[in-house]
């Protein structure tokens, strides 16, 4: 599925809901299920799903921003090199 039919999907089946939340909140629970990923990590199990828990809440951020991911990546990637990306990724 590509990020921008996510995007919308996510849009159509929960957006009215998502717009009603503060941002604080939005992130707080990118921080819930960043650690529940952590957990699951640790223990070896149900790692794909944590991650794309973690990719929802992400979406439901980016609708709430009225960002457009696809947009916003393919500007990221013209404005940093691999290695900057890298850098940001694995620290």
């Amino acid at each position: 599925m590509e990020i921008a039919t996510l995007q919308k999907w996510a849009a159509e089946h929960f957006g009215d809901k998502v717009g009603e939340l503060s941002l604080d909140y939005g992130v707080a629970r990118l921080l819930v299920q960043s650690g529940q990923l952590g957990e699951a990590v640790l223990r070896e199990k149900d790692v794909d799903k944590e991650i794309v828990d973690v990719l929802f809440v992400l979406v439901a951020l980016a609708n709430r921003c009225g960002i457009d991911l696809a947009d916003a990546s393919q500007r990221y990637l013209y404005e940093r090199s691999p290695k900057e990306i890298l850098e940001r990724i694995a620290g």
